[in-house]
């Protein structure tokens, strides 16, 4: 015969550790109660911050950002890293948005900066299959006119609205003077550029096939676009809007050196 069980007494819900403190043995079901929830809500939102924190990691203070140009040793703000200038504004340096320069400076968009007039000796090689400008154009040019030493940061045709631009005093190191805003020490490629990556050169893939196809080119690039006859200018391996990554493409650099993956973008070995 079988034995009937018993009814089930009534308890009222204990918050005591009992190893049923979320469950009703009455109801036989987790009881919602008010902590329950709240438990439960703060285990979700500590997984989410978990979920983002691999997806966006923060940076450690004082870490250079990987992309974009606030904070980096382009941005000569007063609130950039060396603190060049006692402009609030970052762009401007490059920059304007009213009066761009016009004639060849427009082969950099708004460009405000002024541009260089020093002659430079470029480089030159018998056995170059490419034809090399007899003067620096368009990207490169653009970056000379800091580079060269021969202008200010703060040499500006536009200057921003509340002014800065032109006062250096402040400068912390980043290889600029505090005195004149002109680059100096190791980061002044000066008017030599013999002994450099030859530059406003084109890219003669047709004719020298040691080159990849243009439509082969992963993360550098060729001036103004990736065809042959496209020119290699200082931007087809540097991004001047992005620091990069210690020890892959920092400082500046499309694609890491390591395993000189930076030189076998174009060549082939």
């Amino acid at each position: 015969m079988r034995k009937s069980h018993p009814a089930y007494t009534r308890r009222k819900f204990s918050l005591r550790w009992r190893g049923r403190r979320w469950y009703d043995p009455n109801e036989r079901k987790l009881i919602w109660s008010t902590a329950c929830m709240a438990a439960l809500t703060l285990v979700a939102r500590l997984a989410v911050m978990a979920v983002s924190a691999l997806q966006e990691p923060t940076l450690a203070a004082g870490a250079i950002p990987v992309r974009g140009l606030v904070g980096t040793a382009h941005d000569l703000s007063a609130t950039g890293p060396y603190k060049v200038t006692h402009s609030t504004e970052t762009c401007t340096f490059c920059h304007t948005p009213h009066q761009a320069v016009s004639g060849i400076n427009q082969a950099i968009p708004i460009w405000n900066h002024e541009t260089t007039t020093t002659q430079f000796l470029m480089y030159s090689n018998a056995t170059m299959k490419g034809v090399v400008d007899p003067q620096p154009l368009g990207p490169s040019l653009a970056c000379l006119s800091c580079h060269d030493g021969t202008l200010a940061m703060g040499a500006l045709h536009e200057a921003p609205p509340g002014g800065g631009n032109g006062d250096y005093s402040q400068a912390q190191g980043g290889g600029v003077n505090p005195g004149t805003g002109l680059m100096q020490g190791a980061n002044t490629i000066g008017h030599d550029l013999t002994g450099v990556h030859p530059i406003s050169m084109t890219y003669r893939d047709d004719l020298n096939k040691s080159l990849r196809h243009p439509t082969e080119l992963v993360g550098v690039r060729l001036y103004p676009s990736n065809v042959s006859g496209g020119k290699v200018q200082c931007g087809s391996c540097h991004d001047p809007h992005n620091y990069g990554s210690a020890g892959g493409t920092a400082p500046f650099l499309r694609v890491t050196t390591q395993g000189s993956a930076l030189c076998l973008s174009c060549h082939l070995m």
